[in-house]
């Protein structure tokens, strides 16, 4: 019978700590880190208090034991005889007992574990968040955004989709008591969370504010919310030439009784269209479906494709026939989009569905970009480059 985590008395945080990682950011559950098998620099490689790893950049993942062993190139036997010998444990005859040292290197400290919410049920998700955007604005200079060349949303599409603005922070207690007076249900519900008092608030802070783009399932429902960033968010020690993170989730998930985005998936369209792209980004989903009438799902991103997998069967059922890869033409360039490309089709292929690769004049990274490109020209009546499939 082979050996679980459970079996071990040391953890991936004693691993961790033998080993030459990064530390970038840490959460009540977990901690992230540079990727060493695919160079990220962003810390996408998540540890969890678990005992299991993942690059969300390169898709790289396992358990503690292939941690050390993908290192150090070894087998995962070597590599438990290696931790035990390093962390004093007596690996004799494949026991382990309490080790009898820690290195210093070892010390890989997480907070102390915070008490997360489980997930409400979808329609209460859904009936919290649209509560909760029916008290927000939309500022003039974020209406501006949406309304520029740049975006190229109208008046009526942007009330239609629900954008709003961030609030204050010190706005976030006042909005949790009025939802709480309307009846709404907080706990399990994204973004929302127990200050140290006891009561209830919302997560958002200067430093996030932004414009608030809503993910709708294909059943109708508000599931979820991204933040596009007013300043996109860059560590400390981060080189001056990298650009940060632009968008961020609507989460709670590192705070009392809070509960993560879970990444759901945005569709925007048909939901019985037989042909139904697929891209990256949320804001990308909904200007590329006003600019074509295409059907539309969204991930977060290429290495977000697990709830996209979890879709792809009810896309099936209900009609469709093709999916359309429509990520950024930077799959051209980069190695862990175009394996998301790949292992996208496998999914589509495992549900009897036809997939087709979408690419247009790389000159316009994502699909907006080029269609907004397009209807520009068109204006001007002058030829574009027509995309390939």
């Amino acid at each position: 019978m082979s050996a679980t985590s459970q079996d071990f008395r040391f953890t991936i945080l004693d691993v961790a700590g033998l080993l030459p990682l990064r530390i970038k950011r840490r959460t009540a559950g977990s901690f992230y880190v540079d990727c060493p098998f695919c160079g990220d620099t962003k810390g996408r490689l998540n540890i969890s208090r678990k005992n299991v790893w993942r690059c969300n950049r390169c898709d790289a993942s396992g358990g503690m034991l292939a941690l050390y062993a993908r290192m150090y190139g070894i087998s995962n036997a070597e590599a438990y005889r290696e931790i035990c010998e390093a962390l004093g444990c007596d690996h004799s005859n494949g026991d382990t007992a309490t080790p009898a040292r820690r290195c210093p290197e070892s010390a890989v400290l997480l907070p102390p574990a915070v008490p997360q919410a489980a997930f409400a049920a979808p329609q209460t998700i859904h009936q919290t968040l649209t509560l909760l955007l029916e008290q927000l604005s939309l500022s003039p200079r974020h209406k501006a955004h949406l309304l520029s060349p740049k975006r190229g949303l109208t008046d009526a599409q942007i009330e239609r989709f629900g954008f709003k603005s961030t609030p204050p922070s010190f706005l976030c207690r006042g909005l949790a008591e009025r939802l709480l007076a309307k009846g709404c249900t907080l706990q399990g519900v994204p973004g929302f969370y127990q200050g140290e008092d006891g009561k209830w608030t919302v997560n958002f802070s200067n430093r996030t504010s932004g414009i608030l783009i809503p993910a709708v399932g294909m059943d109708g429902l508000l599931c979820g919310m991204q933040i596009l960033l007013d300043r996109p968010l860059r560590d400390k020690d981060d080189p001056p030439e990298k650009k940060g993170a632009k968008y961020i989730w609507f989460s709670s998930n590192d705070r009392l009784m809070g509960v993560t985005s879970g990444s759901p998936v945005h569709f925007v369209g048909d939901p019985f269209a037989k042909t139904v792209y697929v891209t990256e980004g949320l804001l990308k989903a909904d200007i590329a479906h006003c600019l074509t009438g295409r059907s539309f799902v969204a991930v977060a991103g290429v290495s977000s494709l697990a709830n996209l997998e979890r879709q792809l069967p009810v896309l099936a059922h209900s009609g469709t026939r093709t999916i359309v890869e429509a990520f950024d033409m930077d799959k051209q360039s980069k190695p862990q989009v175009s394996a998301a490309c790949e292992k996208m089709e496998q999914m589509v292929l495992t549900n009897r569905m036809q997939c087709i690769h979408l690419t247009w004049d790389a000159t316009y990274k994502g699909i907006d970009d080029w269609q907004l490109a397009l209807r520009a020209a068109q204006a001007q009546n002058e030829p574009t480059n027509q995309c390939a499939a």
